[in-house]
C-alpha cells in the first residue's frame, strides 16, 4: 500500500486486491469478502467510477468516490456507515464474531446501491438475477461455503433481497385514514354509543355518516357539512323532529334504513368483539 490508504486500509486494501487478481477470478483470494463488495461496486458503478477515485485519491470531491456512489440516489447518510463497516467487519471477522454485524450491512449496503440505480436507469427485473452473482446466498456456488463464516441464517441476504425487489417493482401510495366524527348526539339520536362508532373501522364509519347526513337532510358533499348537521340536530333535539319532506311515507322509509343500519352495525360489532 503505497502512502495514505484511501478511505481506510481496508477499502484500500480490497481494491488493490481486486485490481491484482481481476484476471483470476478465480483465486480464492479474489473472492474474499470485501473484494467481493468491490466486484459488487463495480458492478452497479462501473470500474472507472470506483477505480479512478481510488487512482487519484479523491474521496470527497467532483467526480470522486462518494459522488460516484451517491449518484442514483444511495444517501450520503448511510454512505459513511458503509465506509466504515469495511473496518468493522475485519474486526468482528478476527473475533469469530457469528453473525458478523457487518458482513450484513455491507451485503444490504450493496443491494440498496443496485436497487436505486435500477429505480433510477428503469432496468428490467431480471437484472436482480444477474446481481444475485454477487451476493453472499445459497443459490451462488461461489459464496454459499462462506455463509456459515457469517451468519447463521443462509437466506437473511436473499431474503432482503427479495424484499427490496419487491418494493423497487411495486408502486405503493400509502394514504393515512382519516375518521370523520360527527355530532356525538346525532349518533345517539340514532341509536349508536360513542363506543360503538369508535369501534368502526373508516369505511364502515362512512357508511354510518352518510345515513346520519341523509336522515337529516344534509348535503354531505358541502364543505359546511358538519355545521349543517349541528344545527339539524339542535332542531331535532328541540322540536322532536327534523325538517321534513312532507311526506311521512318517504320519512318512514328513510328512518327503516338508518335503523337498518344501525342495526346491522350493531351485529357487526358485537361479532367481532365476541
Amino acid at each position: 500500500m503505497i502512502g495514505q490508504p484511501f478511505i481506510n486500509p481496508e477499502v484500500s486494501s480490497a481494491i488493490e486486491t481486486y485490481l491484482k487478481y481481476k484476471e483470476q477470478p478465480n483465486n480464492p483470494v479474489f473472492n474474499d469478502f470485501l473484494v467481493s463488495i468491490i466486484q459488487a461496486l463495480v458492478y452497479i458503478y462501473g470500474e472507472l467510477d470506483i477505480l479512478n477515485p481510488y487512482i487519484t485519491h479523491n474521496e470527497h470531491m467532483m467526480g470522486g468516490f462518494d459522488n460516484n456512489i451517491t449518484k442514483y440516489g444511495f444517501p450520503s447518510s448511510s454512505l459513511d456507515d458503509f465506509k466504515k463497516q469495511f473496518s468493522q467487519f475485519r474486526i468482528e471477522e478476527k473475533k469469530g464474531e457469528i453473525p458478523n454485524s457487518a458482513f450484513l450491512k455491507l451485503e444490504k449496503y450493496v443491494i440498496d446501491m443496485f436497487c436505486y440505480k435500477q429505480k433510477a436507469m428503469n432496468l428490467p427485473v431480471n437484472v436482480f438475477d444477474e446481481f444475485k452473482a454477487y451476493l453472499y446466498v445459497p443459490d451462488n456456488p461461489k459464496k454459499q461455503n462462506d455463509l456459515k463464516k457469517y451468519v447463521e441464517d443462509d437466506n437473511i441476504v436473499l431474503g432482503y433481497l427479495r424484499s427490496k425487489m419487491f418494493e423497487n417493482t411495486h408502486d405503493f401510495s400509502l394514504k393515512p385514514m382519516y375518521k370523520e366524527i360527527l355530532n356525538a348526539d346525532a349518533y345517539a339520536l340514532l341509536g349508536y354509543n360513542f363506543a360503538q362508532i369508535n369501534a368502526l373501522n373508516s369505511q364502515d364509519l362512512q357508511a354510518v355518516n352518510n345515513q346520519i347526513y341523509t336522515f337529516f337532510r344534509v348535503d354531505a358533499s358541502l364543505p359546511n357539512r358538519k355545521e349543517l348537521l349541528d344545527k339539524a340536530v339542535n332542531y331535532y333535539k328541540r322540536y322532536g323532529n327534523r325538517v321534513t319532506t312532507g311526506n311521512g311515507y318517504v320519512d318512514f322509509l328513510l328512518f327503516a334504513s338508518v335503523a337498518a343500519t344501525a342495526i346491522f352495525i350493531v351485529m357487526l360489532v358485537a361479532i367481532n368483539f365476541f
